[in-house]
């Protein structure tokens, strides 16, 4: 946490400096003027960084020793964006900037500021589809599909394939599958990496689906019927080969539809093996 000390004119002290007392053998005369009291130049700390939502406790020493209940005033320079207690702990509101500020409660003159930056707290990813014990009508035509299309030996660009065993069903795949084309369909665009961020095999491992030996996923938008879909795939080199991979052994299936989205059908195809 930060902390900030207040220590010579350099570091903006926040303390009070006396005369020094002592004795001489000098003649006693006219007691010399004391020296006025000094305070330190006004300060600025280092600036802090939080997100909303953060809390931080900042720290200033007076004279070198820790602030005393009362010995400082805390103020924020914009509420909305920052918060802080008389203690000086800061909580962050918002996102925008706002300065912090320690001033000693019997001389507002002598402070020291931390400026606040708050960015706004991350939107948290999208909650996984629930898993589907079985799969839906559509899920079922496009897993019995493609296992009729691994049933005879093909061709998917330069390599050829034997047939292939049938995939069995995986819950869990199809929650990646389902949650992914929902995500799709419902913020319109079309991608094996989420918008935030997550990678075909961070959504499967999400659901659940590891450890895992292998895993693949296809990708589809716009045809509207599970036969159309398949097709599509079969027709496209790298999908084929997804289809066509011996080492698959499960599939999850997930479908969209939103009809003001640009290609308003959302197709995925999860593929894996433990």
């Amino acid at each position: 946490m930060p902390t900030a000390f207040l220590r010579g004119g350099a570091a903006a002290l926040l303390a009070l400096t006396l005369a020094a007392c002592g004795s001489t053998s000098t003649p006693a005369g006219p007691p010399a003027p004391q020296q006025p009291l000094t305070l330190a130049a006004q300060a600025v700390a280092s600036p802090v960084a939080l997100t909303a939502g953060q809390t931080l406790q900042l720290n200033v020493t007076v004279n070198g020793q820790p602030a005393q209940p009362g010995q400082l005033k805390w103020t924020t320079s914009n509420a909305t964006v920052a918060t802080v207690t008389q203690t000086g702990l800061v909580t962050a509101v918002s996102a925008g900037s706002a300065t912090i500020r320690a001033a000693l409660a019997t001389n507002a003159a002598s402070f020291i500021d931390f400026p606040v930056t708050v960015t706004a707290a991350s939107a948290p990813a999208p909650a996984p589809a629930p898993a589907p014990t079985t799969p839906s009508a559509f899920a079922q035509q496009v897993l019995d599909l493609t296992n009729a299309a691994r049933a005879v030996p093909r061709t998917c660009g330069a390599t050829s394939y034997a047939a292939a065993a049938p995939l069995t069903w995986n819950a869990q795949l199809a929650q990646a599958a389902q949650g992914h084309a929902t995500d799709m369909a419902a913020q319109n665009y079309f991608s094996h990496t989420s918008l935030d961020g997550r990678t075909f095999a961070q959504r499967i491992t999400n659901a659940g689906y590891t450890p895992y030996r292998t895993i693949g996923e296809n990708i589809a938008a716009g045809q509207t019927t599970p036969q159309a879909v398949v097709d599509g795939w079969l027709k496209s080199e790298g999908h084929c080969r997804n289809i066509m991979n011996p080492a698959f052994k499960e599939l999850g299936v997930g479908y969209a539809y939103a009809g003001t989205s640009t290609y308003k059908h959302y197709w995925v195809q999860d593929f894996g093996a433990r």
